[in-house]
């Protein structure tokens, strides 16, 4: 049924009742402000403001009592208020409208069993706490979020399953991000074991999400010194997509699209690390308050990081246009040359479900993605002791991307020789 939209007349109206029949009109009056605040102009998001402000207010009034009728509403208000603030860069009241919501969450699960709409919430809270660096307490949230999950799916909610990998995922980047790697190793374990069980009972729709994982799994696990176990979940992924036609439908393609992209993201996050001698990467900001958290979802940024994000991309390829121009033969110009491309690969992989049309993976970032393996089959020729492990990850990162178009050949004869390439190091290693 159509809603007929809200004007300042109805508001006017809706508060005179409000006025003199206080228990029924102060919610329908929170409803009504929150309705045309969502109609204001959103080329205008301060305009906005005023509205989910004084919805908020009213729905704190109507929650102090303890009373439970209006609790999930409160939570939603609150969670939209902070959304707003977000927009308009009002980043502090942007946290604490999350930590309040968050806080009606708890209390609505205390009431019943927790549901999507309030794992929503702490998860948000989660993620506004790991862009303003305090991952510890991130983590702690993300428990919250992932309790819920495993609760839901032990109960036999298994349609969750989805949800509960993809929080689990975040925990992982959480405990790393906070200096807990083995408890984030054990998270990913758990992760990649809850995808093998889903993709047993779907097989037909999870077998490109289980290669992708696995690929991208492979190489946190290359990066936390645990080879012999990246080596296996590469051989994993293989398997998966010789399970798989040669060339697929894209049906499923925007999932995969994020599954690549938050793989492809944690794996580049030292990348955008601060050299050793104090170097800052293009794009990243220390002096700034809110730092992207490489691995989530774009959909979760703040608008403040999403603004800088941006910014970030085009000085990278900037960069590189002037690196490109120095000398081809110089293993370091070389290293560098395929660190930017990679930086930006990362970025273009994480905006691409929200800056770009949909032929932007297989047009666009594929072609640059065989690009940085390019670069860094250069490297390895130039540089055969630093070039196999850069090489290895340009492969794998380029082979997922083939997966999200479901040119699966070609992702396995890619992964095939990502595979070969760690004989080659063990060799070298021994």
């Amino acid at each position: 049924m159509r809603t007929e939209p809200i004007t300042e007349d109805t508001i006017a109206e809706v508060r005179m009742h409000a006025m003199a029949q206080p228990a029924a009109g102060l919610p329908r009056l929170a409803r009504s402000l929150l309705q045309f605040g969502w109609q204001v102009d959103r080329a205008s998001p301060s305009k906005r403001i005023p509205y989910f402000e004084e919805a908020a207010a009213i729905y704190r009034r109507l929650v102090t009592d303890g009373t439970e009728e209006h609790l999930g509403a409160a939570m939603q208000a609150i969670a939209s208020l902070g959304q707003q603030y977000s927009l308009v860069h009002a980043d502090s009241l942007a946290l604490a409208a999350r930590h309040e919501a968050a806080a009606l969450a708890r209390r609505v699960n205390s009431h019943r069993e927790g549901g999507t709409q309030e794992s929503k919430i702490l998860a948000d809270l989660a993620h506004g706490l790991a862009e303003c660096g305090q991952f510890a307490q991130a983590a702690t949230v993300e428990r919250e979020v992932v309790d819920i999950y495993r609760a839901a799916v032990s109960r036999g909610g298994y349609e969750l399953s989805s949800l509960l990998a993809w929080s689990l995922l975040d925990l992982a980047i959480f405990l790393d991000l906070a200096g807990q790697g083995e408890a984030s190793l054990a998270i990913d374990h758990e992760a990649l074991a809850l995808q093998r069980r889903v993709t047993e009972t779907d097989p037909d729709r999870q077998l490109p999400t289980l290669a992708i994982w696995t690929a991208g799994a492979s190489l946190r696990l290359a990066g936390s010194g645990h080879p012999r176990q990246a080596r296996e979940l590469l051989r994993e992924s293989i398997a998966a997509c010789d399970q798989l036609p040669a060339e697929g439908e894209r049906g499923n393609f925007r999932f995969l699209q994020a599954v690549h992209a938050a793989h492809f993201a944690r794996s580049g996050v030292h990348d955008e690390q601060p050299d050793a001698d104090g170097v800052t990467p293009i794009g990243v900001h220390p002096d700034q308050s809110l730092q992207p958290v490489f691995g989530l979802s774009f959909h979760h940024w703040s608008f403040s990081v999403r603004h800088a994000y941006r910014k970030g991309l085009a000085a990278i390829g900037e960069a590189i246009i002037a690196r490109s121009k120095l000398s081809p033969g110089d293993p370091a110009r070389l290293a560098e040359l395929g660190t930017l491309v990679r930086r930006r690969n990362i970025r273009a992989s994480v905006l691409s479900g929200f800056e770009y049309r949909t032929g932007h993976y297989p047009d666009v970032l594929i072609p640059a993605l065989a690009h940085g393996v390019a670069l860094e089959r250069l490297l390895l020729a130039a540089d055969p002791i630093r070039g196999p492990q850069r090489l290895v990850r340009a492969l794998t990162d380029h082979a997922a991307a083939c997966l999200t178009v479901s040119a699966n050949a070609n992702a396995a004869n890619i992964l095939r020789e990502a595979h070969a390439l760690y004989m080659t190091i063990d060799n070298r290693s021994h």
